[in-house]
């Protein structure tokens, strides 16, 4: 058995052992190795038998923290081995040699996304010391319950000086992901939004763009702006509150993610995010009959759905992981 960095006369070796373990389709794969496989560098491989039986990618993003930047983190993905050699612990020492090689080479932390819900793996990346600190709190509605009553903010002023609270207001619009603008607004609300995230990474423009449309493969998920028309303006006449990527199943509704509209100050009645999502479960509890609905929102404590791991390697980070107040959030479909 050896360990070394692959380089790019192992792309084919690569792209087999991927395609093998997540089923992925030629193009996306190559797209992603042309994209971020820099040679003897970011992928450790095992050679067995004279060929490579196991790999993990690592790509570098700023490691925020309180809103400023306090380093780089790796973000372990990819992790795979072919199927005829599981088992023999090739992927525990692939994991070792990759936490060393990159706290010599000063990267404060690493961060990875086990498959949601798979406890197993969860148990698996803490015999290495990574912890649990990305969760979210799963919300379930009907329309014949719809999920909250409060009154609805942000709504058009009423003859008497009051709101007059009424669904119609709002839209939720689909779009594709090519359309310049929309993505615009999506990059630059996701970037303030993730940077206000304790310890969140930062994905540059084209990485973002590839996981947000690995998202879309299939026509049941769509990816849609939440808005609403504005009244008495003279600049704007449309209201951004969120993005949103969710599945749709028949009647059924998951929202995997929502990313605060929050560079539009145009707004004066502010909502948070818990209080935007709610808005949007009434209007699509609201929207038809028989609808049901699945979200992610904000959690109270760290006892709610696990999502994702970081691992520290400095002691700054460590600290600052030991002392978080409140959980960390982090978009759903980053888990690609």
């Amino acid at each position: 058995m050896e360990i070394k960095l692959a380089d790019f006369s192992h792309k084919l070796e690569l792209l087999e052992i991927w395609r093998e373990a997540f089923g992925d389709d030629e193009d996306y794969i190559l797209s992603f190795l042309n994209a971020y496989l820099l040679p003897e560098y970011n992928a450790p491989v095992i050679i067995a038998d004279g060929k490579i039986v196991s790999v993990l990618y690592l790509v570098e993003f700023e490691l925020y923290a309180d809103m400023k930047v306090i380093g780089n983190c790796a973000y372990l993905f990819a992790a795979a081995t072919r199927e005829a050699y599981r088992g023999r612990g090739y992927m525990g020492e692939l994991i070792k040699y990759a936490i060393q090689l990159y706290k010599n080479r000063g990267i404060s932390a690493i961060f990875l996304f086990p498959q949601e819900g798979d406890e197993k793996l969860f148990k698996y990346y803490e015999k290495f010391g990574f912890k649990s600190i990305y969760q979210t709190k799963k919300i379930q509605g009907c329309s014949c319950r719809p999920l909250s009553q409060k009154p609805l903010k942000g709504c058009k002023p009423s003859a008497d000086g009051g709101e007059s609270c009424t669904l119609t207001d709002f839209r939720l619009v689909n779009h594709e992901l090519n359309n310049v603008e929309i993505f615009d607004g999506l990059y630059q609300s996701y970037v303030e939004f993730t940077a206000k995230q304790n310890l969140s990474p930062l994905k540059d423009r084209l990485f973002y763009f590839k996981c947000a449309s690995s998202y879309l493969d299939t026509p049941e998920k769509h990816f849609g702006v939440f808005e609403r028309e504005l009244y008495n303006s003279t600049e704007n006449n449309v209201e951004k509150f969120c993005y949103v990527f969710y599945k749709k199943f028949e009647n059924n509704y998951y929202i995997d993610d929502i990313i605060m509209a929050e560079y539009n100050e145009m707004r004066g009645n502010k909502l948070n995010f818990n209080e935007t999502a709610e808005l949007l479960a009434d209007f699509i509890l609201n929207s038809g009959e028989d609808i049901r609905l699945e979200m992610n929102i904000l959690p109270e404590g760290f006892e709610n759905n696990k999502l994702a791991m970081i691992l520290g390697l400095n002691e700054k980070v460590n600290n600052i992981i030991e002392n978080l107040k409140s959980p960390v959030y982090l978009n759903m479909f980053m888990n690609i």
